[in-house]
């Protein structure tokens, strides 16, 4: 059921299948430029942003996987636990915590992702929320029931990688809509700061990942 799953959301959520000029940028700064748009019928905008790093396609998939660091670098993560992970499958069910300023509660979510890779190298990680009783809410959290985070990280030659996120998500809750909008490209940008500060680090440019091919030198 999970594959399932994933593979129609490998065809509904893809990056880039909407028109260009939806988008209207929020934010350009550090080499990371910020868009939002507006979805009809649904009250919270979208984002999309993009960075270029120095990285190996494997690094950047590793440090997605890398939940125990991800407090270290995905703006307001408190922690993500993996409920399943199958690297030969390249899938996974997490659980993400994520950190809301006081008053408001935390919230909660059960995110399942798959990673793949295009002919032409292009790696896409897209995840979605489920509906999923069986995991319990974190202590003192709301459970977010829309979510979705997909990445895109498009090599350009000479070492450099084209990173892209595309997301959305509904805290649920009394938080009014015109906030959340006003203040909805700040996640994306300042995890791609994070991402910015950390994917140098050995740990993750000495990773391999068996799914991933890296493009010829």
């Amino acid at each position: 059921m999970l594959i399932k799953l994933l593979l129609v959301l490998s065809l509904v959520l893809l990056p880039g299948m909407t028109p260009a000029e939806d988008w209207a940028e929020a934010r350009n700064a550090n080499d990371i430029r910020v868009w939002t748009r507006a979805v009809p019928g649904y009250p919270l905008r979208e984002f999309r942003a993009t960075t270029v790093v120095r990285s190996s396609l494997a690094g950047l998939v590793n440090l997605l996987l890398d939940t125990g660091h991800a407090a270290d670098w995905v703006y307001r993560t408190r922690r993500i636990d993996v409920l399943q992970r199958d690297d030969e499958k390249a899938t996974f069910v997490i659980h993400i915590v994520t950190d809301f300023p006081w008053p408001l509660s935390d919230r909660d979510v059960i995110v399942a992702g798959r990673i793949f890779q295009e002919a032409d190298g292009t790696v896409r990680i897209i995840s979605q929320s489920l509906l999923d009783d069986q995991h319990p809410k974190a202590p003192g959290c709301l459970r977010m029931v829309d979510f979705y985070g997909n990445w895109t990280f498009r090599p350009l030659g000479d070492g450099l990688v084209e990173v892209s996120m595309l997301g959305r998500a509904n805290p649920g809750g009394v938080i009014p809509h015109g906030i959340v909008n006003l203040i909805i490209h700040d996640t994306p940008y300042q995890t791609l700061r994070g991402l910015q500060r950390v994917i140098s680090q050995p740990r993750y440019q000495s990773a391999r990942f068996n799914a991933i091919q890296e493009p010829a030198q």
